[in-house]
């Protein structure tokens, strides 16, 4: 099955994005099946426009998960869900 690819989009001198990048770190452990993409929005105008009253920011799939703050339990919760529906959508084109 392939790895659940996160977007986490931050900037420099961040207490909130450090705070996120903890609870992303103690989530990998967790999660071996998730790949966090780390987003500078500083280095794009169009992302810096998007997201600067939002950061930090976790998407999955272009859905938004968590802004400001990432509450461990309830992310892991999401992924685990997110990733059996990808399973059962994965056994539904194979058939039985």
């Amino acid at each position: 099955m392939e790895l659940l690819q996160l977007q986490f989009y931050t900037k420099p001198d961040c207490p909130l994005c450090d705070e996120a990048k903890e609870v992303l770190e103690r989530i990998k452990t967790e999660a071996p099946f998730i790949a966090i993409d780390e987003i500078n929005i500083t280095k794009n105008m169009g992302l810096f426009t998007k997201y600067k009253h939002l950061i930090p920011v976790l998407e999955l799939d272009g859905k938004r998960l968590f802004v400001h703050r990432i509450v461990q339990r309830k992310l892991m919760w999401q992924l685990r869900w997110h990733r059996f529906q990808r399973l059962i959508t994965q056994i539904g084109r194979r058939g039985f």
